[in-house]
């Protein structure tokens, strides 16, 4: 990777970096060497390891949409690959559409619209890390087009789950890839 190129070249001095994405997914920043604290809340901060450095790959105590459990620790689908290009909430297939059509009511003929004016009614996604957990609310992952509203919360083959713009809408992440501190750390955006 480049930026590891980077800090060992001495051009970077440490081995940190911060994503900022402004709502929307419109604007954003990185900070390399560090993180820029005009865009996080410190006392939010919620960290875990990483289990790949490579791909950014975290490993979640617990995962849920409102009273539906997704995954917990103990199950092997419980990581989660935190992907700045991504623009979805992904995860195992079967969970994911289960939860779409039971719980959003999705459209059957569109499988991802669902009915705007029910948004505040639908469930928290909550991720437990460790002890603290990090809550998004469905005006995160329920993308408002004109007046057309489609669930962000996408299936994929794999059996883990991937956060893209619509979780960093919310949360400032710092990435330390430090060998001995190798972690992801969560904060709320300011």
């Amino acid at each position: 990777p480049v930026f590891l190129h980077a800090v060992g070249e001495g051009k970077i001095a440490k081995s940190i970096f911060g994503i900022y994405i402004q709502g929307g997914g419109n604007k954003g920043e990185i900070t390399f060497g560090g993180v820029n604290k005009a865009h996080l809340k410190e006392e939010t901060a919620v960290s875990a390891k990483l289990i790949s450095k490579r791909t950014m790959l975290i490993k979640m105590k617990k995962l849920a949409l409102g009273e539906t459990e997704m995954c917990k620790e103990e199950d092997e689908e419980c990581k989660l690959l935190v992907d700045t290009a991504c623009t979805s909430i992904m995860g195992p297939k079967e969970k994911v559409e289960e939860f779409n059509k039971e719980t959003l009511d999705t459209d059957k003929e569109r499988k991802w619209k669902v009915d705007c004016d029910k948004i505040q009614d639908f469930p928290d996604l909550v991720m437990t890390l460790g002890e603290k957990t990090l809550t998004l609310e469905s005006s995160y992952y329920i993308r408002v087009v004109g007046d057309t509203c489609y669930s962000t919360i996408r299936p994929k083959n794999k059996e883990r789950w991937q956060i893209g713009d619509v979780f960093l809408a919310k949360f400032y992440t710092e990435y330390n890839l430090k060998t001995d501190e190798e972690e992801i750390t969560f904060y709320e955006a300011k």
